[in-house]
């Protein structure tokens, strides 16, 4: 699966409809008019292919002055308005010129970010030009503070809501762990990729081909483990880094299945914008819930905790969450027929009123700082 750069994700064909029609609202870089056509035909090319708003300007002052993410200057472009940079902070400039024109020595004297030697870096600039300017969706992590606890079924609850109300949604457990979730949300049998199947991917995942790939259930996507085959090993160093960039790209909101108690070091945590821990039960549990969570040090996600009954005697969730130093998300009651219904590959079905109400609370309590709701 090779990175190509002729997609462009949802959120960004807004911002370029608007662009074409002349409203307002930006243009993602803008390129100071150079005096060779080919050049300038080159650079539009390249930000097609990118799939970003491209204008220009003639002098790098009234590039500026339209407040691009990137100015893309030729050489000619530095030599008359070089200096004009020095004024303007936080704008990413990068030369760009054939090899003849020789951008390397400009781009030295006038201390640009970047050089673009075209047309052999057309591909390099092409992929900056993206992902310098799309959008990135959040990873929500889910993690049962043991096993047992319900950290599997929440995630697949998060997702349906999530999906329900409107977000582009991928539902995966993590490529180090086997916790079935296909098989509870009813998408065992579909066609698509398992994390069996990305075991061979290098490099960058294309996230249109990734998108397009998975299975489908209830409204979202879902990325799981094949049942019963092994986990390639390398996959959660190697590959899951690559696929869940992709996933950024491709979806709004993703809530990958961490399993129980995650190691401090976990590189699927490291994905993670914010983090939900189911946590319970009695003392013991609660303490030892505590002892993981003071494990994790200062590197850890924003975590909020969501708390199981039955509790000890004289505890609530609010002095569950207070034990473990984390916000309370809220409390997920228990519900008839939902451990059934999850080992059965039924759990989308349950649609208990008060089910609904409690996981679209916690789903929003996280949400600020993840980043997919604004405070």
């Amino acid at each position: 699966m090779t990175e190509t750069l002729s997609w462009t994700p949802p959120a960004r064909r807004v911002q370029l409809e608007r662009a074409s029609s002349g409203q307002t609202g930006g243009v993602d870089a803008v390129l100071v008019n150079p005096r060779n056509q080919a050049l300038q035909d080159e650079v539009a090319r390249i930000a097609v292919a990118a799939g970003i708003a491209l204008g220009t300007a003639e002098t790098v002052a009234g590039a500026l002055a339209l407040s691009p993410g990137i100015l893309l200057l030729d050489t000619h472009a530095l030599e008359r308005g070089g200096r004009a940079l020095g004024g303007f902070g936080g704008t990413e400039t990068i030369c760009v010129g054939f090899d003849a024109d020789e951008p390397w020595q400009q781009s030295a004297r006038h201390g640009v970010d970047g050089v673009a030697v075209l047309p052999q870096a057309g591909g390099w600039l092409a992929e900056h030009l993206a992902r310098r300017n799309s959008p990135t969706g959040r990873i929500l992590g889910v993690a049962g503070a043991f096993g047992g606890i319900g950290g599997s079924t929440l995630a697949c609850l998060l997702a349906r809501e999530a999906a329900e109300s409107g977000l582009q949604v991928l539902l995966a457990e993590t490529g180090s762990s086997s916790g079935g979730i296909e098989y509870r949300v009813g998408a065992a049998e579909a066609g698509g990729l398992r994390w069996q199947d990305l075991a061979g991917v290098e490099g960058t995942v294309n996230p249109v081909q990734l998108a397009a790939a998975l299975p489908e259930t209830g409204h979202f996507a879902v990325l799981g483990n094949a049942t019963g085959e092994p986990i390639p090993e390398g996959l959660e160093h190697e590959v899951q880094p690559a696929v869940l960039h992709a996933a950024r790209a491709a979806f709004e909101l993703t809530i990958l299945d961490l399993g129980a108690s995650p190691p401090r070091h976990s590189r699927a945590l490291e994905q993670c914008d914010a983090l939900l821990a189911v946590v319970g039960g009695g003392t013991a549990r609660l303490l030892a819930a505590k002892s993981w969570w003071s494990g994790m040090g200062s590197g850890a996600p924003p975590a909020f905790a969501v708390v199981r009954g039955p509790l000890p005697e004289g505890m609530d969730e609010a002095r569950t969450a207070a034990l473990l130093g984390m916000d309370l998300a809220g409390y997920l009651p228990w519900v008839r027929g939902l451990a059934s219904a999850s080992d059965g590959g039924r759990l989308l079905d349950a649609r208990r009123k008060r089910l609904r109400r409690a996981v679209r609370g916690i789903l929003a309590a996280a949400g600020p700082s993840a980043g997919w709701i604004q405070p």
